[in-house]
């Protein structure tokens, strides 16, 4: 249910920004909606990072896909321009 509603939240975000796909999916995946600017994103970015990397977890490597997502995403939204 949670990813429907961020989707939703995606899209309708999007349509305020002219957001493609692969934006609106990496905002999704860092937790944020389409009106996110530079300074949000890389906020929402470090935080992520320090939650989810394996040394801040006693090595639980359980967060690892997430990890992989979030580095992911943010690359993405850099490609867009959207972090400046």
């Amino acid at each position: 249910f949670r990813a429907q509603q961020r989707k939703a939240e995606a899209e309708r975000a999007a349509g305020e920004r002219h957001l493609g796909k692969l934006e609106r999916t990496a905002l999704a995946d860092l937790d944020l909606d389409g009106t996110a600017d530079g300074p949000a994103i890389r906020a929402r970015y470090k935080e992520l990072l320090k939650r989810c990397h394996p040394d801040v977890n006693g090595g639980d490597r359980s967060a690892e896909h997430k990890l992989a997502r979030v580095i992911k995403a943010y690359k993405t939204l850099q490609k867009a321009g959207l972090t400046t």
